[in-house]
């Protein structure tokens, strides 16, 4: 879960103020430009002082967005902290306690018929595994679209990673994001898949339309919001 060298300290305070920045519980004036307090806090240092310094100047959701997924780092030390984690566990803690927050992380990353875990792992078997069957079920439902793509060298990994390792989280809109949290968690993968079917069929005909370059910037820019 570490990549470069970087100490999971680093990684964690590095992601916390790009986690829903302007959600009222997230919010943080202390930050300029979605900086860390780099005075605060050094990602170099391991002193646990200055987690609990940083404590102080952060509003409480980031300090328990903070202590859930250093509790989950530790809880499963083999997967320890990815990027993405902050996403799923920030969203839990708009409508749960911190405690609960942290065993629902665990029940998504590790029970069926989520399973999350398996797209943390090192070798990332689980996204490869999501994005195949997301291809199939792409060229089925929407056949057009899928040979379009595929004429302009268009991999779904290109865009859609981020959506299926956060389950929308890092990308949409939170209205959007809860609501398909709560049949998610309720149903299942097949949820993860329908819902990138519709909304692929909702910008299809802007789809169609464009080339390779033009299509990934709707796809980052235009057509999340």
């Amino acid at each position: 879960a570490l990549q470069g060298g970087q100490s999971l300290k680093g990684l964690i305070e590095r992601d916390l103020h790009r986690t829903f920045p302007q959600h009222c519980l997230f919010y943080d004036r202390n930050v300029d430009g979605g900086k860390i307090i780099s005075q605060v806090l050094d990602p170099a240092d391991d002193d646990t002082t200055d987690v609990e310094s940083a404590e102080k100047l952060v509003p409480d959701g980031l300090a328990s967005l903070r202590r859930v997924l250093y509790a989950y780092a530790i809880y499963d030390n083999e997967v320890g902290y990815c990027q993405g984690m902050n996403f799923i566990a920030a969203m839990f803690l708009t409508f749960l306690s911190e405690e609960e927050s942290f065993w629902l992380l665990v029940a998504v990353m590790n029970d069926e018929p989520y399973s999350m875990r398996n797209l943390f792992a090192e070798d990332m078997a689980g996204v490869k595994e999501t994005l195949f069957v997301a291809d199939k079920i792409l060229q089925k439902f929407l056949p057009k679209l899928h040979k379009h793509m595929v004429q302009e060298d268009v991999d779904l990994s290109m865009f859609a990673t981020r959506w299926f390792m956060t389950i929308f989280t890092s990308v949409f809109p939170f209205s959007l994001v809860s609501r398909v949290w709560d049949v998610y968690l309720v149903e299942g993968w097949k949820v993860v898949y329908r819902v990138m079917v519709c909304l692929l069929g909702h910008a299809q005909l802007d789809l169609m339309d464009l080339d390779m370059e033009d299509i990934l910037t709707y796809l980052r820019d235009e057509f999340p919001s």
